[in-house]
């Protein structure tokens, strides 16, 4: 299956990036790299770097969005993914071979199989691509983004998830002109599921291996923050690898269906999603404006097919 990826480079994006690029049913047909996590210029530089340690370099990088659409400064959190986006490793840097944003809709129109874009990052440089050229986006197949959070707590704020606070306004193009019925949606509902802890990374990081020991130095960095934020976690939710894992196992998942809203008023809770999650029959089950949200997952099997997936060398 195509995957076009839209990344924000820290280091749970990385994981999900290799995780993708060793898959042997996901064929990564370009990496967009936009600010989030870090800003643009890092991101091309770590996505570059990972291209290049994995032996992926044919794979293209697209320049993506540098700010939010409506012109704010980035915000940037560096205690989480440190100043480059990967904890302590500095990454060497990378000859610039980059593709401008047209190449967005190259790769859809070119691919000759249904493409799955993959958001796991802010949601602008999607949102843009919207705007642009809505007719080509109606191609896709399918949009798995990872974003949100629904009755649990946010964090970046209390209530609201970092991606859809540092952009609303984009979240809520990309929500209005996508088919509704082909977003999935990965809050932190289940992402904060997907925890992972030393020994698992060990599991399945070989001495001598530089993909290893670069997984383990990112992750350990990673894993250091969350147990002074939440010590009460036994590990660390590597989000954004929920989003692409889902692509080659739904089964996996547990889905409802629901209209979503994405708050975009500091003074109501900026970023901040709302749904109707009462227990209670649909309504009207004919509307089509219902987003799958991931709400549950198969833990063990997902750390099963994580661990047999990121092992593999090829």
């Amino acid at each position: 299956m195509n995957v076009l990826f839209f990344t924000d480079s820290g280091i749970d994006d990385t994981f999900a990036l290799i995780y993708a690029l060793r898959h042997p049913d996901i064929n990564v047909i370009g990496v967009v790299a936009g600010y989030g996590n870090v800003s643009r210029d890092r991101t091309i530089r770590n996505t570059q770097f990972v291209l290049k340690l994995l032996e992926k370099e044919d794979v293209p990088i697209i320049s993506g969005s540098s700010r939010p659409i409506l012109g704010d400064e980035p915000v940037f959190y560096p205690y989480v993914h440190g100043v480059e986006g990967f904890g302590t490793v500095l990454p060497e840097e990378q000859p610039e071979v980059l593709y401008n944003f047209n190449n967005i809709f190259i790769l859809l129109t070119k691919s000759k199989e249904p493409v799955t874009i993959v958001n796991v990052g802010r949601m602008t440089s999607l949102a843009v691509a919207f705007l642009l050229h809505p007719e080509i986006l109606s191609l896709v197949q399918n949009f798995h983004i990872m974003g949100g959070a629904f009755l649990v707590p946010g964090n970046v704020t209390p209530y609201a998830e970092a991606n859809f606070f540092a952009d609303p306004s984009s979240v809520s193009i990309v929500f209005n002109n996508a088919s509704p019925l082909s977003i999935k949606l990965f809050p932190l509902n289940v992402t904060h599921q997907a925890i992972f802890t030393p020994e698992i990374i060990n599991s399945f990081t070989q001495p001598d291996d530089p993909v290893g020991d670069f997984l383990k130095s990112t992750f350990n960095y990673y894993y250091t923050f969350y147990q002074r934020q939440r010590p009460r976690l036994r590990g660390a939710p590597l989000h954004d690898l929920v989003a692409i894992q889902a692509i080659a196992n739904p089964q996996m998942y547990r889905y409802i269906q629901r209209n979503v809203q994405v708050i975009n008023d500091s003074a109501l809770g900026k970023g901040i999603t709302v749904a109707d999650l009462r227990d209670r029959p649909i309504i009207d089950p004919g509307k089509n404006d219902f987003i799958n949200i991931a709400m549950d997952v198969d833990y063990p099997a997902f750390i099963q097919d994580v661990v047999s997936v990121l092992q593999k060398q090829r």
